[in-house]
């Protein structure tokens, strides 16, 4: 038989269909415990299960321990090469603080960030979930699985994650918010609008929140209630020339076009060399008759150079069918 770390093996994750090829001597911390099934290229099954536990015994039997400040350092590493895009390496450290400590929270939500960055969401998970059922009072592992879930169009499940996030930490207003937004894609309004609302009792003053609940009313044709979120939002975040035009588009479609000019002014006070801004403004005074203003607007929108043309045809074609 080869030596125990110089064997390829291939791991199948059982009704997945997927295949994942590791090598032991490159990966001597492999975690079996993880997985479903082992096949070991020209062992039969009973010498594969004989492997399995072998190399099960032999990692028990390793010696692990690092002090604090080895894992300290470790973590310290893994932080730097992540930081410097050399995830592999910062992959490696955070095994090593695994293991030190099997069940550090810590230690597997970093490396499960990286497995992200190194487009393993499959590994990714695990540690999520490894985290998750280590430290089950904890709400980080639960939406993070949501975040993953989420970003592969799995909104069902990664709802479930949501609410345990949720539910572990409620007073956490981008958990709650990251809720709502995932059940509004997935159709079930009412509740989303609900989360939200709830989510604003903890984060009143915080404009991004105005701002996402503005949004999802606008995207529900509740104009008037955007209207009064973005302008929320402008209010918490004066500074904020995004919100300033946002509160402008929600105006134009309640019709209210000096509101609707006047927010624009402030966006483009704020921000003058954004040129979309100029021809939502120069847009808004050729709908109001002033046809100076509008052509100065459209002229300086011009001088200013390439614009976000999908942005301002977006807005122009969702006014126009807010009108029908």
């Amino acid at each position: 038989m080869p030596s125990l770390y110089n064997v390829k093996v291939i791991v199948l994750k059982k009704g997945s269909g997927m295949e994942y090829p590791y090598e032991l001597d490159k990966d001597p911390n492999l975690w079996l415990d993880e997985i479903d099934l082992l096949e070991i290229e020209s062992l039969t099954p009973e010498e594969a299960a004989r492997l399995e536990e072998m190399v099960q015994r032999d990692l028990q039997s390793a010696d692990f321990t690092l002090t604090d400040e080895q894992a300290e350092e470790a973590s310290r590493q893994g932080d730097e090469s992540l930081a410097q895009g050399l995830v592999e390496e910062a992959i490696s450290a955070y095994r090593r603080m695994i293991q030190a400590d099997p069940d550090s929270l810590d230690a597997h939500l970093r490396i499960a960030d990286a497995y992200l960055l190194a487009d393993m969401s499959f590994k990714a998970v695990r540690h999520y979930r490894k985290a998750a059922r280590s430290h089950p009072r904890r709400a980080e592992p639960h939406f993070r699985l949501g975040e993953v879930y989420r970003r592969y169009g799995l909104l069902k499940v990664a709802i479930a994650e949501y609410r345990k996030a949720v539910d572990l930490s409620p007073q956490n207003p981008f958990y709650r918010y990251r809720l709502a937004k995932t059940l509004f894609e997935h159709g079930e309004i009412r509740e989303a609008v609900e989360q939200m609302v709830l989510c604003m009792q903890t984060a009143n003053s915080d404009a991004f929140y105005h701002y996402a609940l503005g949004d999802m009313f606008a995207r529900l044709g509740r104009y008037e209630e955007a209207v009064h979120e973005m302008h929320l939002a402008t209010v918490y975040a004066p500074y904020d020339d995004y919100y300033s035009a946002c509160l402008g588009i929600m105006h134009l479609h309640m019709r209210a076009l000096p509101q609707a000019a006047a927010a624009f002014r402030q966006a483009i006070r704020l921000n003058p060399d954004n040129p979309s801004y100029h021809y939502l403004l120069a847009d808004t005074y050729r709908r109001m008759g002033m046809v100076k203003h509008a052509a100065a607007h459209y002229r300086k929108a011009g001088r200013l150079g390439a614009y976000d043309s999908a942005f301002v045809r977006r807005v122009r074609d969702d006014v126009s069918r807010s009108r029908e």
